[in-house]
């Protein structure tokens, strides 16, 4: 299995659990990844203890991003065993280098790719990279049936659902703890499809209507490397409430458990998202959730059962929204409590069985087509 990183992004925190759960079902898997030459602790391993066997290679990184993509495609290629039964690509990067792989007639073994999400506004090369990564696969996943009906509907590819899931006892140990001011959340990346612009610009309405309100952003660096925290700072300091706006780049674990036990209320705004990982999170947490309504995020997220939903970009709708759950702790009380009963009904042990039937039905296949 290929993940192009070491850090808590979505689909390395998929690639690791569904490989775990993989194991437990008998299989003999491990898991590959990339690490920038120069980022030594990427290097040395996961952000979280894995159990299962995993080899992680270096590239160089360069500023161009199509530059540092070929390194990345340069150093799989040349390091990744040529003898495994099947090979599962993550993303666009472990997806690509494995075509060229076959290309060259190194591997042979059926080729599967789950696919977290398929557009990139903000970059339309990357766009184009990823579509061409998407059409070599032989076999692929998604994580929630609105990108299946796109996957068909705008590129003619049959899928199968893999949802993303969540291990209940990674929150067992939730501190309990109250944050003194109506705290907000956000999880997720600083790329602009996740839309935390829009949660900036919302924040200066609620505070408006409660003066004590905080954001906090543990917001990481996007895939591109080139998103920047000092925009987002720049910005709230030009709305004047840059006092209101706590950055986290990255956090452990046992600090992020914190953040989901004091805060009042998760809120991602995102352009597009393949299912947001964040949001099941917060709601196994028992917290109410405030989210666009694309994507897969409907299929999680009921509106008005577990949270709030509002139409991406909006502005006015998401403060609205984050107000009236921090002045309503009955509310707020409801919504979680459903929420967190919602987020249970995903586990990866029931994804590990899907993948792992597609796997054995590609292996019969494989096997029928060579005799």
């Amino acid at each position: 299995m290929l993940t192009y990183s070491t850090r808590p992004r979505g689909g390395v925190v998929h690639a690791l659990k569904l490989a775990e759960r993989l194991r437990a079902l008998g299989i003999d898997i491990t898991v590959y990844s990339l690490a920038r030459m120069d980022d030594s602790p990427s290097s040395a391993g996961y952000f979280r203890s894995v159990s299962v066997p995993y080899e992680i290679f270096q590239y160089e990184w360069h500023p161009d991003l199509i530059t540092r993509l070929e390194r990345m495609i340069e150093s799989y290629s040349a390091n990744l065993p040529k003898d495994m039964d099947i090979y599962h690509a993550q993303d666009c990067v472990g997806g690509t280098a494995l075509a060229h792989m076959r290309a060259k007639g190194e591997v042979s073994a059926p080729i599967f790719r789950t696919i977290h999400h398929v557009d990139d506004f903000a970059e339309p090369r990357l766009f184009e990279f990823e579509k061409r990564a998407v059409a070599h696969a032989d076999y692929r996943f998604v994580v929630s049936r609105y990108w299946q009906r796109v996957l068909m509907d705008e590129y003619g590819y049959d899928s199968i659902i893999s949802y993303n899931g969540i291990d209940v006892s990674d929150f067992s140990s939730l501190p309990k703890r109250k944050a003194v001011a109506p705290t907000i959340l956000f999880v997720g990346g600083l790329e602009p499809r996740k839309g935390l612009e829009y949660l900036v610009h919302a924040l200066e309405h609620v505070v408006d209507e409660l003066p004590d309100a905080r954001l906090i952003a543990v917001a990481k660096t996007g895939f591109r490397g080139t998103d920047e925290v000092g925009w987002f700072k720049a910005l709230s300091e030009r709305l004047g409430i840059a006092e209101h706006i706590e950055f986290r780049e990255s956090v452990s674990q046992e600090k992020l458990l914190e953040y989901y036990s004091e805060c009042d209320v998760l809120v991602l705004p995102s352009k597009t998202e393949g299912w947001g990982l964040a949001l099941m999170e917060a709601m196994v947490c028992g917290k109410p959730v405030v989210a666009s309504r694309v994507g897969g995020i409907p299929e999680l997220v009921r509106d008005r059962v577990d949270g709030i939903l509002v139409d991406a970009g909006d502005v006015r709708g998401l403060a609205n929204a984050i107000v009236q759950l921090l002045r309503d702790p009955g509310l707020r009380a409801k919504m979680g409590s459903a929420g967190a009963n919602r987020a249970q009904e995903f586990s990866w042990d029931s994804t590990a069985r899907v993948v792992l039937d597609a796997y054995e039905k590609a292996l019969v296949k494989s096997e029928n087509t060579r005799s």
